[in-house]
């Protein structure tokens, strides 16, 4: 599974979560290994993404960090 980070990941398909920062909020917001996601919007100017988590809810988060989350295509 090629990896890549969550911000340049493309807003089409799904992604499974290959690693997150050690930033506890993500653990609260259940971004975590493993996770199923995807980008529901990619808001502009470096903004954050909306994403979608295990097709349950909805978390934005910031460009500084989304970075910082490694992903894989799943579809």
């Amino acid at each position: 599974m090629m990896q890549t980070s969550l911000y340049t990941a493309e807003t089409t398909g799904a992604y499974k979560v290959a690693s997150v920062p050690e930033i506890g909020l993500l653990k609260n917001l259940g971004i975590r290994e493993g996770t199923r996601v995807s980008i529901t919007q990619r808001y502009a100017f470096g903004g954050p993404l909306l994403l979608n988590i295990e097709d349950s809810f909805f978390v934005a988060v910031g460009k500084d960090v989304a970075t910082q989350i490694t992903v894989g295509r799943i579809s």
